[in-house]
């Protein structure tokens, strides 16, 4: 499991940088594939999430507060991408 994940945490800062993480070590195009398919699952994480905070927000801000969530705070998670953590 570790491995996954930090294969998948190479990857995606691979994405973003400008030199890619993984040419230390050859790996497989099934592991690249398995460490997207993670990734992307990561990313429908968040997104399930931040609907379902957004839910939450216009259902009441005392739902809000039952959380421990602040509606600045609310509001700057619910402006993010997906892809942002």
């Amino acid at each position: 499991m570790s491995t996954q994940l930090s294969f998948t945490s190479r990857l995606y800062q691979s994405l973003w940088s400008e030199q890619p993480t993984w040419t230390t070590e050859p790996v497989s195009v099934w592991a690249r594939l398995f460490a997207l398919r993670g990734l992307v699952a990561v990313w429908r994480e968040r997104k399930y999430y931040r609907e379902e905070l957004k839910r939450l927000a216009e259902d009441g801000p005392q739902r809000i507060d039952d959380v421990g969530l602040t509606p600045a705070a609310v509001e700057a998670e619910l402006q993010k991408p997906f892809w942002k953590a």
